[in-house]
């Protein structure tokens, strides 16, 4: 016996889900008998995910997007004190940038919290699925709690960030290229509550913006008035000690009426002062009466006669006010009446403390000429050098803090005037309206991607049926499951006589692929005398078994090959059908009879175009059959053609459905196992090879692949496109 290399052995599968392992461009054209073969799954895999996919996408949460727009405003920024230009772009670049990131701070994220009140609103307070599911396992308390209305101060500190963090992730801040335009985005379930939370967004930052510059000029201010009174008090420090000093140094000065003058300027001094601290202390009390509408303090500090007249009609009101009997009418005059005292008083207040400044500022200013009187009249004398100089640097040192002292009142008024000033360097340009159209999800793209996952999952679902749980398609897959490759692959004739194709069509790819059949099963045969027997079987019926018997025992016969071919499936017999005779008496007949070797030979058909002997096995019967089979006239008439013919063809039952081909396989040498092409499922072609291979264990048996698709004929095997012309179908 010849090396047996495609007889079936039992190998670890390699599965190769895409056929040949040619590294070769796979064409689309392979696959697409895969998918006629397989539409049932590829349909019902698009229209099972599309069942399941299109209620999850259309019960998808709509979010919609509102957006404002801001412009950084180079203009109303020069009119709070920025000068943008000074750096040129790079310096613009950079403001730009940082307003988006101080609209996405936390203050300004805060502050639009609090104006809303987000902690109360609906969308805010939503639990993820996540926090759903730990809520099953929280305390009654806790899963009882009541979540009504709350107020900011109830929000403890994880609740406010989780606020921020919520508003942080629907917050969508963007500059415009390389504009001074920044896109405020909120994303939101409800397009009103998007467009609400965005222009509500915007004026918070617009509001952070003025406060914070507000805050910074008051500031500013604050420091200033505090280095202001600083230098009032050296100022007031440095006359001090110039008065001192020319009251020490006076006795020096030999002119007596000098000296007598400058007493009587030190005492008018002395005087204005007191008139001065009189008026302040003045000024104090009716500051605090006009804070407080004490009536009687504001009569009392002040020595005005209209506040006293105000004072009496007050407290005359007031009697009243307190009697018990009073009707309304009058009581409701009464207080109109206190009204318009009120009124009075606080336009009293304010007249008398604008009067009291100028007083005080008018003293302050006499109190200034006569010092410098006195200081010029001091220095005009003849004094000692050391005097002088001393009395010049004093007078210096003085003057310098007075010019500070002005030069920083000039810078703290006009801080002082831009507190006042809310125009920020950022203006609305664009304020947020309700999106019409959601931004997420984009249902029609998600139909779209869900449509082709499902067409995607159905080509693979085919492919994997097709090359692992379905039929086989290849040789490389016969190969790789059952552990040897086919001797042949027998492709579907063109036309529909296809058991008459080795006559009629012998140049045809199926007369060559029962030619390499043939050729293959010589390179099997025994170096025993007698015939080659060789049977012919399937896992199921019409599966190309019996066609292929046929033309394989044609094929031998045109070969000058003496060849018999048996048809010992008795419950389905096809060859008469295909050679359109007549179920006369057959094979089974004689087995039921007991018939003798003569008895065999004389139902012997002769088929006049080949000389092939053909027996018959004769009307299909009902019952078990597997004991004719076991017959032994049925050996006998075997053992007795062995001598006779060089080849006996045996076309058998299908394995897969009667145990007559396992008896039958005691019979033979070897067996033609037939897989229809992409048809037979590889489990029944294992179960059935397991099933023959226990009836002996030197049988031997070969694998056929039939009724390849014409397509697919192209790629596997011999069958190479650029050989065709070879054929003639």
């Amino acid at each position: 016996m010849s090396d047996n290399k495609d007889v079936f052995k039992f190998s670890e599968p390699k599965f190769n889900i895409f056929g040949s392992s040619n590294t070769e461009m796979i064409s689309v054209f392979e696959y697409w008998p895969i998918i006629i073969r397989q539409k049932k799954y590829v349909l019902s895999a698009i229209l099972l995910i599309m069942f399941i996919g299109l209620p999850i996408i259309y019960s998808l949460q709509s979010i919609y997007q509102s957006t404002a727009k801001v412009v950084i405003d180079n203009n109303q920024s020069k009119l709070v004190g920025l000068n943008l230009e000074s750096g040129g772009s790079s310096s613009f670049d950079f403001k730009v940038n940082t307003e988006v990131e101080i609209i996405k701070s936390n203050r300004v994220l805060l502050r639009t919290i609090k104006r809303l009140q987000l902690w109360n609103a609906a969308d805010f307070n939503k639990k993820s699925t996540f926090d759903k599911f730990l809520s099953l396992f929280s305390t009654s308390s806790d899963k009882f709690a009541e979540t009504g209305p709350r107020n900011y101060d109830d929000l403890s500190g994880q609740d406010i960030a989780t606020l921020i963090n919520k508003l942080s992730g629907n917050l969508y801040v963007t500059r415009a290229r390389r504009t001074n335009v920044i896109s405020i985005g909120i994303r939101s379930e409800s397009s009103e509550r998007a467009a609400t939370i965005a222009n509500s967004l915007t004026h918070s930052y617009l509001t952070e913006k003025i406060e914070s510059k507000a805050d910074s000029f008051r500031d500013a201010a604050l420091i200033l008035k505090e280095q202001l009174d600083r230098l009032s008090e050296e100022i007031q420090d440095y006359e001090h000690q110039i008065e001192n000093f020319i009251f020490e140094q006076s006795p020096r000065i030999s002119s007596q009426e000098v000296r007598e003058e400058l007493e009587v300027l030190r005492k008018e001094i002395s005087i204005k002062t007191s008139e001065k601290l009189e008026a302040t202390l003045k000024l104090a009390r009716i500051n605090r009466a006009s804070i407080s509408k004490d009536y009687l303090l504001l009569a009392t500090s002040s020595n005005d006669s209209e506040a006293n007249n105000l004072f009496k009609q007050f407290e005359s009101i007031q009697s009243q006010l307190n009697d018990s009997s009073l009707d309304k009418s009058t009581q409701f005059d009464l207080e109109k009446e206190l009204k318009q005292i009120d009124d009075q008083f606080v336009s009293l207040s304010s007249k008398l403390r604008d009067n009291l400044n100028n007083s005080i500022k008018n003293e302050q200013l006499k109190i200034s000429e006569i010092k410098t009187i006195r200081q010029r009249l001091f220095s005009e004398q003849d004094l000692p050098q050391d005097v002088s100089l001393a009395l010049y640097r004093m007078s210096q040192s003085a003057a310098t803090k007075r010019d500070l002292y002005e030069s920083e009142s000039i810078n703290y008024n006009k801080v002082a005037q831009k507190i006042g000033i809310s125009i920020p360097d950022v203006r609305v340009i664009a304020t947020a309206f309700p999106s019409i159209s959601a931004v997420k999800p984009n249902k029609k793209l998600l139909i779209i991607g869900l449509f082709i996952f499902s067409t995607l999952a159905g080509l693979v679902i085919a492919i994997v049926r097709d090359k692992l749980i379905g039929g086989f398609t290849s040789s490389e897959q016969v190969k790789s499951v059952l552990g040897i490759r086919p001797i042949s692959i027998i492709p579907k004739h063109a036309d529909a006589d296809t058991e008459n194709a080795i006559l009629n069509a012998p140049l045809s790819r199926f007369s060559e692929a029962i030619r390499m059949l043939r050729v293959g099963l010589d390179n099997y045969r025994s170096d025993d005398p007698g015939a080659q027997t060789i049977a012919i079987t399937s896992t199921l019926a019409h599966e190309g078994k019996t066609t292929t018997a046929l033309s394989l025992a044609r094929s031998c016969a045109l070969a000058n090959k003496k060849t018999l071919l048996i048809d010992l499936d008795f419950r389905h017999p096809a060859v008469c059908d295909r050679l359109g005779l007549e179920k006369t008496e057959g094979i089974q007949d004689i087995i039921r009879n007991d018939g003798v070797l003569e008895d065999f030979y004389n139902i012997i058909f002769t088929e006049q175009e080949t000389t092939l002997d053909i027996v018959l096995s004769g009307v299909a019967m009902k019952t078990a059959t597997d004991v004719l089979t076991l017959a032994p006239s049925l050996d006998n008439f075997i053992k007795s053609a062995r001598e006779r013919y060089d080849v006996i063809i045996i076309d058998t039952p299908p394995v897969g459905l009667v145990v007559d081909t396992q008896i039958i396989a005691k019979k033979v040498d070897h067996i033609v196992y037939a897989i229809k092409h992409a048809s037979t499922s590889q489990k029944n072609v294992l179960v059935g090879l397991n099933l023959l291979k226990l009836v002996k264990d030197d049988l031997m048996i070969s694998t056929i692949i039939t009724q390849q698709d014409s397509v697919q004929a192209a790629y596997y095997g011999m069958y190479e496109t650029k050989y065709s012309y070879y054929y003639n179908s």
